[in-house]
C-alpha cells in the first residue's frame, strides 16, 4: 500500500511530480534500508520517478552500504572506459576483476607498478588477533622509508603534490604523521579526525590558525581566526599584554603539554578558552579520585590529552588541513592522484588482506568468509585504483605463498621484489 494524498495521489506519483528523475550517486554506500525502501515503494512502480544510480559495487567500502543494487526493474550500464589510470595500471586491475574489462584513453601513455613485500624480514613479527604477523612498528617505518627511497630512484616525486601514501588505519597514520598518542587517548577516532572532540576543535580551528597569524605579524587575522570576539585593542598596554601572552604561547606549543597549554590559557586568558572546553576542564579538576567513584569516560580521556605532547596536535592539523602525503585507504574514495604507495598490514580486525589474496586462488569463497573476503577485495581495489600513472604496494605483514601467487597473477611476476632489511 502507498501513503496518498489528500488529492488521491499515491506516493510515487506524488513525489514524480516534483521530481521527475532523482539520482544517487556511490549508491553502493548507500544506505541498505532506504535503498531496499526504494525498492519497495518505487522501483517498477506506476508513475514512479525514473532513478539513476551511479556507482560500483565493488567499491562499497562502509558496512552499512546496499552493495551490488538488483532489481527486476533496473537495467545495468556498464563503464568499461577508465579515464583515469595508465594502461599499466588498468591491465592489473582488468586481471583482478576480469568480468568488467576497462580501456584506456591512451594505450601509449607510461607507467609503473611496483609489489613490495617484506618476506624476507628475520626478525620477530607482532602478535595478536588483530596485528599478527605484521612487522613491529619500528621496523615498518624503516621498510616504509627504503621503499620510498627505492622509489625516488625510480624516478618518483613523493612530494605531497604528486605522491598520495595510503594507510588502513589512523594508529600507523598517527605513526607516521607525528600524532601517534591520539589514537590510544580516544575511544573513537572520530574524536580528533572529525574534530569532534571540543579541545581538538578549538585547537585545530581557531588557535593554531591565530598562532600563524600573530608569527605572521597578522594581527586582524589572528582576532578573526578566534571567532572575532575578543574586545579591541584599546591601550598600549592591551597590545603588551597580548604580545606577551601570544609570545610564551608560542614558545610553549614548541615543548608543553596539552595541558600546559591550557592552563597558560586559563591564566593569561588571552585567548580565552570556548565554554565547551572550560566545562570539560572544570568538571575534571571537580572529580574527586579518591571518593571510590569511577572516573567517566571523556574525563579520562580529557585526562590523557593533556599529557599529550601539543606537538601532536600540530602535527595532526597539518594532516587534517591537507597538507600531507599521507592518507587512510577510506579517506581517498573517489580521489585521484598521479602517484600511489599503498602501505598495507593488519592493524583492524575488519581486514586481512592476505588471507583476502588466499581466497582470491579458490574457485568459491566459503560462504562464511564471504563478506569478510568482499570487504577486504573491495577496499584493496579502491586503493590500487587510485592512481594516474604509477602504484606501488607495500605488504608490511607476512604473506602465505598462495597469498603471492594471486599477487603474480594480478601484477605480474616481474612488478614483485622483497624490500631490504638493512
Amino acid at each position: 500500500m502507498f501513503k496518498v494524498d489528500q488529492n488521491g495521489r499515491s506516493l510515487p506519483t506524488q513525489i514524480s511530480r516534483e521530481s521527475p528523475i532523482i539520482l544517487v550517486d556511490e549508491y553502493q554506500d548507500t544506505d541498505n534500508d532506504w535503498v531496499e525502501a526504494i525498492k519497495v515503494h518505487f522501483l517498477g512502480q506506476p508513475g514512479s520517478p525514473l532513478f539513476g544510480f551511479f556507482g560500483d559495487h565493488w567499491q562499497k567500502i562502509y558496512g552499512d552500504g546496499c552493495g551490488k543494487l538488483e532489481h527486476a526493474a533496473v537495467t545495468e550500464i556498464g563503464k568499461e572506459a577508465n579515464f583515469r589510470s595508465v594502461k599499466t595500471v588498468v591491465d592489473c586491475l582488468n586481471r583482478m576483476r576480469p568480468a568488467l574489462r576497462q580501456f584506456v584513453e591512451d594505450p601509449e601513455a607510461v607507467g609503473q607498478v611496483h609489489v613490495f613485500h617484506t618476506n624476507d624480514w628475520p626478525g620477530p613479527r607482532q602478535k595478536g588477533a588483530h596485528w599478527a604477523g605484521d612487522l613491529p612498528s619500528d621496523a615498518g617505518h624503516a621498510t616504509l622509508g627504503r621503499v620510498k627511497t627505492i622509489l625516488e630512484q625510480d624516478g618518483w616525486d613523493l612530494s605531497p603534490d604528486h605522491t598520495k601514501i595510503l594507510m588502513l588505519t589512523h594508529r600507523l597514520l598517527a605513526s607516521e604523521q607525528g600524532y601517534s598518542s591520539l589514537p590510544a587517548t580516544f575511544r573513537y577516532n572520530e574524536a580528533f579526525t572529525k574534530k569532534e572532540h571540543p579541545h581538538i576543535a578549538f585547537f585545530v580551528d581557531e588557535l593554531e590558525p591565530a598562532c600563524d597569524a600573530f608569527a605572521a605579524r597578522k594581527f586582524g587575522a589572528m582576532f578573526e581566526a578566534l571567532g572575532g570576539s575578543t574586545p579591541l585593542l584599546r591601550s598600549h598596554a592591551d597590545k603588551a599584554s597580548w604580545n606577551g601572552a601570544m609570545t610564551q604561547l608560542m614558545a610553549l606549543r614548541e615543548t608543553g603539554t596539552v595541558g600546559q597549554i591550557i592552563d597558560h590559557l586559563h591564566a593569561q586568558r588571552r585567548p580565552r578558552l570556548p565554554e565547551a572546553v572550560e566545562k570539560r576542564e572544570r568538571e575534571l579538576r571537580a572529580f574527586d579520585k579518591t571518593a571510590g567513584e569511577e572516573m567517566p569516560p571523556a574525563l579520562e580521556e580529557l585526562e590523557k590529552l593533556r599529557e599529550v605532547s601539543y606537538a601532536e596536535i600540530k602535527a595532526l592539523r597539518k594532516y587534517l588541513d591537507g597538507h600531507s602525503p599521507f592518507e587512510t585507504k577510506h579517506g581517498v574514495k573517489g580521489a585521484e592522484f598521479e602517484n600511489v604507495l599503498v602501505v598495507i598490514g593488519r592493524g583492524w580486525n575488519q581486514y586481512n588482506f592476505g588471507e583476502m589474496l588466499e581466497l582470491a586462488n579458490d574457485q568459491t569463497v566459503p560462504s562464511g568468509k564471504a563478506a569478510m573476503y568482499e570487504r577486504n577485495r573491495n577496499l584493496f581495489y579502491v586503493a590500487c585504483s587510485r592512481p594516474k600513472r604509477r602504484l606501488a604496494l607495500l605488504f608490511t605483514q607476512q604473506l602465505s605463498p598462495e597469498a603471492l601467487t594471486t599477487l603474480d597473477l594480478w601484477f605480474g611476476a616481474d612488478t614483485i621484489r622483497t624490500v631490504p632489511t638493512v
